[in-house]
């Protein structure tokens, strides 16, 4: 079935038995083209939180009743409140499958045993990817419960062949078998996929954690409320759109009209396939980079070869510059062995915004030489602040490592 088949499919149920839906799109009229898709909004993530205010607990984006759905799973939190994300028994057929195809671009198959570093909780990345692993036909070895030396020795008992995790774990759990003498633990390890944070999209965190661990590391992504959208590309590196199961658009972050290829845009995603909870022009917040060069491999879906670089909401705006975070890092873990670090974004006696990053360098003199080399790429006065190693707090899951304590006020560009 054509996507322009399935789309009008799930707009037409949407319309009919959606409350929230019917409200923002109005009567069904079929789209004669996919990319007629642009007449309608968007969805944002704050427009779901405001209904599940309003309707607690689940709110109205939901199709059908109650009774049909199996599967309760919720955001994180990360960009601020939880949002609640129900599922029927189809359509999570729907997202084990997508992660099925994800672990598949990155050659995992019924020979491997897949230990998954991700709690049993309510976050749908341990459950998608449970559910994905045994849809491959391989073992998932769970690591839920476990501290990182108890996980280690499951992995060496097993002889787990994928590890599951984010990057920022990844990382960690290598300096743990490090500190402990368990090294040998990480030889069985073929390959690590990673997911949660750009860490594996950025070329000096991914060599990094292959170098520790001596294994491929691949990046996919996909989110609780849009469903899988991204997944590797073993020859090329970074990350192909996963068109065949979701309407995918790039968008210019701040406005609604689409970029150029090869610019920097917000990924937009429509799932064709989850119909309980829809998510129609969904702004994932996720900013990307498209080319129609066809990846080394010839895969169908678009490629980004720099995989996900950020999200729109950590940009910020520093003396009048757009600054990401994650190229900050990216250049802290080209210039020297890092352990934890911090960006602190704040504001001076003089009013100046500031940027100060506090890091555990095996060579603390290495600090000037950083930077300058982030004066030099990023055009930015960035204050290097040695730490010792154990003062700043290591991150096993989703990291937070940016603190922006500039007090709020109004520009010309409005609220910041």
């Amino acid at each position: 079935m054509s996507a322009l088949r399935r789309l009008n499919d799930l707009l037409a149920l949407v319309t009919e038995r959606n409350a929230f839906q019917r409200a923002r799109l109005g009567a069904f009229s079929p789209l004669e083209t996919v990319e007629d898709l642009r007449r309608l909004p968007f969805t944002r993530k704050q427009d779901l939180l405001d209904d599940q205010r309003a309707h607690p607990p689940f709110g109205t984006n939901l199709t059908f009743g109650l009774e049909r759905y199996g599967h309760l799973n919720q955001t994180s939190g990360t960009t601020g409140h939880t949002l609640r994300v129900l599922d029927t028994d189809e359509d999570w057929a729907w997202w084990s499958a997508g992660l099925a195809h994800h672990l598949r671009a990155a050659g995992v198959g019924p020979d491997d045993r897949v230990a998954l570093a991700y709690s049993f909780g309510p976050y749908v990345q341990f459950w998608a990817s449970y559910a994905g692993v045994i849809g491959v036909g391989a073992m998932a070895i769970p690591l839920g419960g476990m501290d990182s030396v108890q996980r280690l020795t499951t992995i060496a008992d097993y002889e787990a062949t994928v590890f599951l995790a984010t990057p920022s774990y990844a990382s960690h759990l290598a300096k743990v078998a490090n500190d402990n003498g368990l090294t040998s633990a990480l030889s069985t390890v073929r390959r690590l996929v990673c997911t949660g944070e750009p860490g594996a999209s950025l070329p000096a965190m991914r060599e990094q954690v292959e170098a520790a661990w001596e294994a491929r590391c691949y990046d996919h992504a996909g989110a609780a409320e849009a469903g899988p959208f991204g997944y590797p590309c073993e020859e090329g590196g970074g990350l192909h759109l996963y068109e065949e199961e979701l309407v995918c658009e790039l968008i210019d972050p701040g406005g609604d009209e689409p970029v150029a290829e090869g610019e920097l845009g917000e990924l937009v995603v429509t799932g064709l396939g989850r119909a309980g909870f829809p998510a129609v022009r969904y702004r994932t917040g996720d900013l990307v980079s498209a080319t129609t060069e066809r990846c080394p491999a010839g895969h169908a879906g678009r490629w980004l070869p720099d995989g996900i670089p950020g999200r729109v909401d950590d940009m910020v705006v520093v003396r009048g510059m757009n600054v990401f975070p994650s190229a900050i890092e990216q250049i802290l873990r080209e210039s020297t062995e890092l352990g934890e670090f911090r960006i602190t974004f704040y504001t001076d006696p003089h009013a100046m915004d500031e940027v100060k990053v506090e890091a555990e360098l095996a060579r603390p003199g290495d600090a000037r030489q950083i930077q300058t080399r982030l004066r030099q790429r990023l055009g930015l006065r960035v204050r290097i602040v040695p730490v010792k190693p154990g003062i700043l707090p290591a991150h096993t899951h989703k990291a937070r490592r940016v603190a922006d304590l500039r007090p709020r006020r109004f520009t010309t560009g409005g609220l910041r």
